[in-house]
C-alpha cells in the first residue's frame, strides 16, 4: 500500500514521528506485561529520571523531560498508586512537593535493568539498520526546535512569501480581489461614492476595455492577491493612477512602491507622456509614496469625480 505520509514528506514530520512513538510504546508495554507484568511503558522516563537523578519536583521533572507539566503529573500520580514513587516535601521549600523512589521503587529498577539492557541493543540495531545516526540527527532536530520554535519557523516563511511577490495583469479571476481591496480603504477613512462603485463594479469594461490596465501584486508562495493599482488611460497622452490599495498584512513591505514603479512602467512603455493621480492629504504614507515615486503636488486642471480628493499630482514620464 501506498504511504500516504511518506508521499507527504516533512509536512507530516508530527505525524510519523507520533506513528512512530505510538509503534514503540505499544510494543514496549508488550514487553513489559511479558518480562514485568504491571510495569507501564509511558512510566519509564520519569521512573529512570527519578532513579538517576534523585528527588525532584514536577516542575524539574517536566523541564527535565522536556514534556508538560500535566503529563508528568499524571504519570507521577500513577506511580505513586503502585508505591514506585512516594511525594515528599521539599526541605529548604515546604510548599513545593519533590518525587522520589521507594525502595520498592529502586529495586524495581535494579531488576528492569537487564530488560532495559535487551531493548536498548534491540532498538539500536534497528536504528544501524535504517542507516545513518537516528539518533544523532533526532537530537539534532530537537535542538533545533529548542532553538527556534515550529510556530515562530512557520511565521517566518509566510513572511519570506509575502515578500516574494509577482505583479500580473488583470483577469476575471482577480476582480473580485481589485474590488474588496479598494472598498476596504475607501470605507475605513471615507465613504464609497458613485464613481467608485462604476469602476470597482467593472474593472474590466471601465479601465481594460477603456485602453487601461490593472495590476496585481501577488504572494508567489501561496498565489494571494495582497495589492493593486490601476492604469487609467484619460487620452493619446495622458493616464491616470488610481484604486492603488494594498492588504493590511502586507502593509510595510514595500508593496505599494513596486506597484506603483510597476505602473509608472506601463505607462513609459505605452508611450503616456504624463501620469497623474487624486488623493487625499490625510492619507500621509500614500502621499509619501506618490513623492518617492516622483510625483509633484499641481493645482486640479478640473473639478474632481470624487469629493475626497484634495490633491492633485503629476509626473513626467
Amino acid at each position: 500500500m501506498e504511504d500516504l505520509l511518506e508521499e507527504l514528506g516533512a509536512l507530516a514530520l508530527g505525524g510519523r514521528l507520533k506513528r512512530l512513538a505510538d509503534a514503540l510504546m505499544q510494543d514496549g508495554s508488550r514487553i513489559y506485561e511479558q518480562v514485568h507484568p504491571g510495569f507501564q511503558a509511558r512510566w519509564f522516563a520519569v521512573f529512570s529520571y527519578l532513579y538517576k537523578k534523585g528527588p525532584t519536583s514536577i516542575t524539574g521533572l517536566a523541564k527535565g523531560l522536556g514534556v508538560s507539566h500535566p503529563g508528568i503529573n499524571k504519570i507521577a500520580n500513577e506511580l505513586i498508586k503502585v508505591r514506585l514513587v512516594a511525594p515528599y516535601r521539599d526541605r529548604n521549600d515546604k510548599r513545593k512537593r519533590v518525587l522520589a523512589l521507594t525502595s520498592s521503587g529502586r529495586q524495581k529498577y535494579q531488576l528492569l535493568e537487564p530488560t532495559l539492557r535487551d531493548i536498548r541493543q534491540a532498538l539500536q540495531a534497528a536504528v544501524d539498520e535504517s542507516g545513518g545516526d537516528f539518533i544523532a540527527q533526532l537530537t539534532a532536530l530537537e535542538k533545533s526546535f529548542g532553538r527556534r520554535d515550529f510556530a515562530s519557523r512557520f511565521r517566518d516563511q509566510q513572511d519570506k512569501e509575502t515578500e516574494a511577490v509577482g505583479i500580473r495583469r488583470f483577469k476575471p479571476a482577480y476582480a473580485e480581489a481589485f474590488r474588496t481591496l479598494n472598498m476596504s480603504w475607501i470605507e475605513h477613512y471615507f465613504r464609497l461614492e458613485d464613481a467608485d462603485r462604476l469602476v470597482l463594479d467593472d474593472p474590466a469594461g471601465k479601465i481594460i476595455d477603456q485602453g487601461g490596465e490593472i495590476l496585481f501584486a501577488v504572494s508567489r508562495g501561496r498565489e494571494q492577491v495582497i495589492g493593486t493599482c490601476a492604469l487609467i488611460r484619460l487620452d493619446d497622452e495622458r493616464a491616470e493612477l488610481a484604486k492603488m490599495a494594498v492588504s493590511e498584512q502586507a502593509r510595510g513591505k514595500q508593496v505599494g512602491l513596486l506597484l506603483g514603479e510597476s505602473i509608472i512602467g506601463r505607462a513609459r512603455d505605452r508611450g503616456f507622456q504624463a501620469l497623474v493621480l487624486e488623493s487625499n492629504r490625510m492619507l500621509t504614507p500614500a502621499i509619501s509614496l506618490y513623492r518617492k515615486l516622483g510625483f509633484t503636488e499641481k493645482p486640479f486642471p478640473n473639478p474632481s469625480m470624487y469629493s475626497r480628493a484634495d490633491i492633485y499630482m503629476e509626473l513626467s514620464l
